[in-house]
């Protein structure tokens, strides 16, 4: 390697026998661990909280790069040598006007972090390979890849299932056509984001059957997806034959989960035939409102706002009586991390 690297380690152990004993493990030079006081004076100028942390510097100490452990993990070579260099591994510009930013996510090929504009990738979760457009063109890969979704879009029923190949009957191992279903006048579909391994997902499935089946019996013209996040095909199939709608393979539903950006399960998105998300909060809604809301969604509509007292806060208990969701109004401590409060009195408070 022409140009040199040096590397310094800044120990956290607890006291000179561990230092040692770790510091057997490296080939570089070390911060003497009786020096505490340049210790510390380092993690609060690169404001270091958490380990392991890497801090790249250049050549006139300007500061390259922060928290590189990742990418010493997924992209060591292009690291190493930028940064024998004294350069920057990440780069990234001006996003257009329409263009999507995607926020965490890196170009492999040219390092571009945030990508910006069109994303391309392999949809199945085995590859992590992301490429702007640009390096799309430029770059052979072993997969097919895709264009991905922007989140936020409005896309038609055949553009979101564009590469689904198909769905998978929930009643025998036939394969059905995606586009049985928004044939027939079909306003909207809700899209179920949900996994076998999930507490919550299965406490909230036989609802969600149970409302639907009574959608079907008064001959609402509704429809619903599952998108699993599943590990395994097994425990995908075994979850997948307790609903009564059709599922998307699992190797296909990365590029929708990335769409609707659903960070945690179960969701339920409704979408309608052109595009619309009517709403992002179908879990609450069916919970709020039953069969009523499925009617409503069936004629291409939004719900009416929930009133104050219907208001149910995803993911959030109080941290005085436990109960979970809080539903109606929610008070929040300021200062404190994690401190709700509903707003019927406990036992102690009534005294």
């Amino acid at each position: 390697m022409e140009e040199k690297l040096d590397i310094v380690f800044i120990s956290s152990d607890e006291d000179q026998a561990a230092f040692d004993e770790y510091f057997k493990e490296m080939p570089w030079k070390a911060l003497p661990f009786s020096d505490r006081d340049r210790s510390k004076t380092l993690r609060e100028k690169f404001n270091v909280k958490d380990i392991p942390a890497l801090v790249t510097l250049s050549p006139t100490c300007e500061i390259n790069s922060w928290n590189d452990v990742d990418l010493v993990r997924d992209a060591y070579h292009g690291a190493v040598h930028h940064w024998c260099k004294g350069k920057r591994l990440f780069w990234s510009r001006e996003a257009r006007e329409s263009e999507c930013v995607w926020d965490g996510f890196i170009c492999h090929q040219c390092y571009m972090s945030p990508i910006i504009g069109l994303r391309h990738g392999y949809t199945d979760q085995k590859c992590y390979v992301d490429l702007c457009e640009t390096c799309l063109t430029k770059t052979k890969h072993e997969h097919p890849l895709v264009e991905y979704l922007v989140p936020k879009r409005q896309y038609s029923f055949e553009q979101l299932f564009r590469l689904v190949p198909h769905l998978l009957n929930p009643n025998s191992e036939e394969n059905i056509e995606t586009k049985t279903i928004w044939e027939n006048g079909v306003k909207s579909v809700g899209f179920y984001f949900s996994a076998h391994w999930c507490g919550p997902c299965r406490d909230f499935t036989p609802k969600l059957v149970e409302i639907y089946k009574e959608a079907q019996a008064n001959s609402l013209s509704f429809r619903i997806v599952f998108v699993s996040s599943d590990f395994n095909d097994q425990s995908f199939n075994e979850y997948r034959s307790e609903m009564p709608w059709p599922a998307i393979p699992l190797n296909s539903c990365h590029l929708l989960d990335t769409y609707f950006q659903s960070s945690y399960i179960p969701r339920l998105f409704i979408v309608s035939s052109d595009g619309k998300v009517l709403s992002r909060r179908g879990v609450n809604d069916v919970s709020r409102k039953g069969v009523e809301a499925l009617k409503t969604w069936t004629q291409g509509e939004t719900l009416a706002p929930p009133k104050a007292d219907e208001f149910e806060g995803e993911d959030v208990s109080c941290s005085g009586c436990s109960i979970s969701p809080i539903i109606g109004q929610r008070y929040r401590c300021p200062t404190c991390d994690n401190y709700d409060i509903c707003a019927h009195p406990t036992e102690d408070e009534d005294d």
